[in-house]
């Protein structure tokens, strides 16, 4: 056997176990929605609504990340039905006409807010809030939105805290179900989130118009069910970030706080760290849950820079994420969280892309000048791209089944879904490799 042979067959025993992997955490994604699902937490909202039980929420958003209309976005956070909520808005400029507009819309009113500084934050120069107290608006010039979100930690009043990120709009009963996992005494809840989709889904089962929010939808599908719902059993997620996540106030304070020089993507990330070290070096049992059910309705990308720039920023949460918390790396009292699942990622985050072109360069090089015959190089282009689409046709199958959404779209939905493992995963990943992302 030549060596271009030996290193076609190392590229494809690679891309098999890659994949495999992949495949192995959707099915315990699956399993995990059908777990979910006939535990009732969708049946159970209407007790829930009216149950004295039910601990109160406190939901923090950065008010660039309501979009265009921030007092709509409010709106449809307050008409939720839920026991006791509070919608604390943080912004770096009270001259903004948006926050100026919460002002006039809902008649707030100035207050020396007295609160108890449990974290390192800004003070806010300006607090404005409403008559029945649901609705706050503090100001903070120039604060990074980690540092927002440490001080909308010091003025919640309630011991669950929500993030809000990326213009999400929360689903029929979210909370309540969200909530559910806090109150049940099997096992420690540090963090929830749930299934997400594009805005332009909302009322009914459509693909989104635009072809890269398709593809990005198809990819987030194989990302949320595959790893995010499968992790959990076991012993992760090593990353997270949601366009809504439920915490509980006093892990997040025991924890330290958000990275304050973060944006919201990156906070999440480093935080689900924290509370994985929070929970192992204090000996408690916990589980990080994500509920298989669509929780959220967000922006996706609307181009392919958009796209490139979410994927960008992920990349660069997921490395300082690592770098912060690399004393946890190959560290039994950490499990398997620290054994497989942080190695796992520092790989793939630093080297998949670029093994990636190099073995997909190699191989077709090889195959050109004869090097190699079709039956490798087939078998090759089957492990590298046939594989991973057979793994995103399963997650969209898997969605429509258990979170019965993507319905009524036959073979389009699966050709978008076959498609988008067979180019546009590695082609984003590329290109989010070099990119340097941007906001806030």
């Amino acid at each position: 056997m030549s060596p271009y042979h030996v290193l076609a067959y190392i590229a494809i025993t690679y891309y098999l176990l890659l994949y495999s992997l992949h495949l192995q955490l959707l099915l315990m994604g699956y399993r995990a929605a059908r777990r979910w699902r006939f535990a009732g937490y969708i049946e159970e909202a209407h007790r829930l609504s009216r149950s004295a039980l039910v601990p109160p929420v406190s939901i923090a958003v950065d008010i660039d990340a309501t979009g265009d209309d921030p007092v709509r976005w409010v709106d449809h956070v307050l008409a939720h039905r839920f026991p006791r909520l509070e919608v604390l808005v943080l912004c770096r400029d009270l001259e903004d006409p948006r926050a100026d507009l919460l002002v006039r819309t809902y008649y707030l009113r100035r207050v020396d807010r007295v609160y108890r500084r449990a974290l390192d934050a800004p003070s806010p120069e300006r607090v404005y809030q409403s008559d029945d107290r649901r609705l706050t608006l503090a100001a903070a010039g120039g604060a990074r939105t980690g540092e927002l979100l440490n001080l909308a930690l010091n003025l919640a009043r309630y011991p669950l805290f929500g993030v809000a990120d990326r213009c999400s709009y929360l689903a029929e009963d979210a909370l309540l179900r969200m909530v559910r996992p806090f109150m049940e005494a099997e096992a420690c809840a540090p963090a929830v989130m749930g299934v997400e989709i594009p805005l332009e889904m909302e009322g009914d089962h459509r693909l989104p118009p635009r072809r890269i929010t398709r593809f990005s939808l198809m990819e987030s599908l194989r990302w949320q069910l595959g790893y995010l719902a499968g992790s959990p059993c076991v012993g992760g997620p090593a990353v997270a970030s949601g366009a809504f996540v439920l915490y509980r106030k006093e892990d997040l304070v025991s924890a330290g706080g958000f990275l304050p020089d973060s944006r919201a993507s990156e906070a999440e990330m480093d935080m689900t760290l924290r509370l994985h070290r929070l929970m192992r070096e204090s000996g408690r049992r916990y589980r990080f849950v994500f509920l298989p059910q669509l929780m959220a309705r967000r922006r996706f990308p609307l181009t392919w820079g958009e796209h490139v720039r979410e994927v960008a920023e992920m990349r660069r949460g997921m490395k300082r994420s690592f770098a912060s918390h690399a004393d946890m790396f190959l560290r039994r009292g950490y499990g398997w969280l620290g054994m497989a699942h942080l190695p796992a990622f520092w790989l793939f985050v630093n080297l998949a892309p670029a093994l990636g072109l190099a073995a997909f360069s190699l191989s077709l090089l090889f195959f050109a000048l004869g090097l190699v015959g079709w039956p490798v190089f087939a078998s090759f282009l089957a492990a590298f791209a046939l594989y991973p689409a057979l793994v995103g046709v399963l997650a969209v199958a898997a969605a429509r089944r258990e979170l019965d959404i993507l319905g009524g779209q036959g073979v389009l939905l699966y050709g978008y879904a076959f498609l988008t493992q067979v180019w546009f995963r590695q082609f984003s990943a590329l290109a989010g490799y070099g990119s340097r992302g941007g906001g806030r």
